[in-house]
């Protein structure tokens, strides 16, 4: 699901507010927020600023948020009263959103929630970290706990302290997504190690990613045009067939067997790094490592989303990272292509492109790491192949079939 962009409007004095709310306005951006600590007027007039920046967005959805210093917003917001302002906004229906801190009094929240059950502006129960990311069931825990209080949506954002921090909340979205399908919610993780999220968040269910066009509100923010230039390559709707499986499983002859057939292009991910990087696969495991190899991977597969609908043969580890997965179930269709541990070896025995055999060409070691990976390649893929045995035009007709190509 392509994520809603939305653009926070920090300016202090009405003038420039409606300045930057007309400038959202001609983006091709989905939603505002306003962020209240940062107004300088008086109280009396917030309700009246709301509705005219609503009409100023033509059409734009509008959250309203008031943080306190103590929720990661401005000293400023504590001249205005918080649950009057909330229960203002709910009465009079003058915004589509308002942000809510889930941890301000499950009662209280509660209450409001109950008492504006058929309100027209709907509630976000919020839940910020700015110094750590806390454990994936807690993560779960906050998301469950907005729902619970009667919230339309649950936010978390979380400030991570290494790369797998980010990884984990994208996971707990995705977990609570899965358990609660119809529930909305938005997750990030901020700084420079959460772009990822941001970028990403919608291939494990977050349904808004927050940008700039202009000065940030949070950390870790990234211009609207990064944003929509990676979205309109992973959600164009172009459906490669995507070809995945073990090393010498033949992905490279039935990737020319289906380009025959269907008249499409061939693309080859390992010749599209090399490439790119003007060196081979085994000099990049030799100098910079596998991990290095895999994020070269996994940043190569948004530019297959500006390309026709192609065959995609992708490299024997692509399907390790979920990452890879969740990119690749988006621009295609995912086929995963099988042999025994026999039928590879022999395939590949004599080859010296092949850096994770090194020193260990055999079918026993072939088997053990077809084992470790198989639960992911099945996790990936929308249906399985055999090649033992087959011929690559028979194996070409039966993927096409399955993919609705004949």
């Amino acid at each position: 699901m392509r994520p809603k962009i939305c653009i926070p409007i920090i300016a202090p004095i009405r003038d420039m507010i409606m300045a930057e709310a007309a400038k959202i306005a001609g983006l091709p951006v989905q939603m505002a927020e306003w962020r209240v600590d940062f107004y300088a007027g008086y109280e009396r007039e917030i309700l009246s600023v709301i509705a005219e920046l609503k009409k100023r967005l033509g059409g734009k959805e509008l959250i309203v948020t008031l943080r306190t210093e103590n929720e990661g917003g401005e000293p400023n917001g504590s001249r205005f009263d918080y649950f009057s302002l909330i229960t203002e906004v709910l009465e009079q229906g003058v915004a589509d959103y308002v942000d809510v801190e889930s941890e301000r009094g499950e009662e209280k929240i509660t209450r409001i929630c109950q008492e504006h059950a058929s309100r027209s502006t709907k509630i976000i129960g919020s839940y910020h970290d700015f110094h750590s990311t806390p454990a994936d069931e807690f993560i779960l825990g906050k998301l469950k706990k907005a729902k619970n209080l009667g919230c339309d949506v649950g936010k978390v954002a979380c400030m991570p302290a290494i790369k797998e921090d980010t990884y984990r909340i994208l996971s707990a979205t995705a977990e609570m997504k899965k358990k609660f399908p119809d529930f909305p919610v938005i997750t990030m993780s901020m700084g420079k190690l959460g772009e990822i999220s941001r970028l990403y968040g919608g291939l494990y269910g977050s349904e808004v990613s927050f940008g700039t066009a202009g000065k940030e509100s949070a950390p870790g923010q990234i211009a609207y045009e990064k944003m929509i230039a990676i979205f309109d390559k992973l959600y164009a709707g172009k459906k490669h067939i995507v070809l995945i499986g073990f090393m010498g499983v033949g992905k490279s002859t039935i990737s020319g067997a289906l380009a025959n057939l269907s008249g499409r292009e061939e693309l080859d991910t390992d010749r599209w790094i090399t490439e790119q990087e003007g060196r081979s696969i085994p000099e990049i495991f030799e100098t910079e490592g596998e991990e290095y190899f895999r994020g070269l991977e996994t940043d190569m597969i948004d530019e297959l989303g500006s390309l026709s609908p192609s065959i995609v043969s992708c490299g024997g580890g692509m399907a390790l990272r979920e990452i890879n997965v969740r990119k690749l179930q988006v621009i295609g269709d995912v086929v995963l292509l099988t042999a025994e541990p026999e039928t590879i070896f022999e395939r590949v025995r004599y080859s010296k492109s092949r850096p994770i055999l090194n020193g260990n060409m055999s079918p026993e070691y072939i088997h053990e790491l077809m084992e470790k990976r198989r639960p992911y390649y099945e996790k990936a893929a929308d249906f399985a192949v055999r090649t033992d045995g087959r011929t690559p035009e028979d194996i070409a007709k039966e993927i096409l079939e399955k993919c609705g190509k004949i």
